[in-house]
């Protein structure tokens, strides 16, 4: 039977477990929230294909988007 001071070391690291994923988890939903808008910003490109009158600096801003919601998932794994 495990001692008194082992439960109380196991509670402890299943605590800091549990922290530590809430925190992981948190910033999991961060990089979705910003997923999800850059690719709503993106989507009428997507949507209309290129029309003969892009306008080059809103595709321009969506494509940073997409790049900077990538960059922060890679730095967050």
């Amino acid at each position: 039977m495990p001692s008194r001071a082992d439960l109380d070391a196991d509670l402890a690291r299943l605590t800091s477990d549990m922290t530590l994923l809430a925190n992981e988890n948190a910033g999991l939903r961060r990089v979705n929230a910003e997923m999800l808008a850059a690719l709503k910003y993106a989507l009428p490109v997507l949507q209309d294909g290129l029309p003969e009158s892009v306008d080059f600096d809103w595709t321009r801003q969506a494509v940073t988007k997409v790049q900077n919601a990538i960059a922060q998932a890679e730095r967050d794994t």
